[in-house]
């Protein structure tokens, strides 16, 4: 009788668009939907949906990325930038 060992790998989450980072802060700061991130962060809720599901940038991005990352804490450059630039662990919440 042979024994199959099986390896799992646990899954990794795309940091690698600004929607992406998006999706990832609206889970961590545990704002059920994107109206309520949107309101949360001051923002319309028809842009965050497009920069979220769309994959669009923002035309002020620095602005928006500084207003979200005031709002929840996250850092600012990861969501900016990606996660080759942001401080470590992305996401903070205090």
């Amino acid at each position: 009788m042979a024994t199959t060992v099986r390896q799992s790998t646990g899954w990794i989450a795309d940091d690698s668009t600004f929607g992406a980072r998006l999706a990832l802060v609206r889970q961590r700061m545990g704002w059920g939907n994107i109206a309520e991130a949107a309101k949360a962060c001051g923002l319309p809720v028809d842009s965050w949906r497009n920069w979220e599901r769309d994959n669009r940038a923002p035309r002020r991005i620095t602005v928006i990325a500084k207003q979200i990352s005031t709002a929840s804490g996250c850092d600012y450059l990861w969501l900016l930038l990606g996660p080759d630039h942001g401080g470590e662990g992305g996401t903070t919440r205090q």
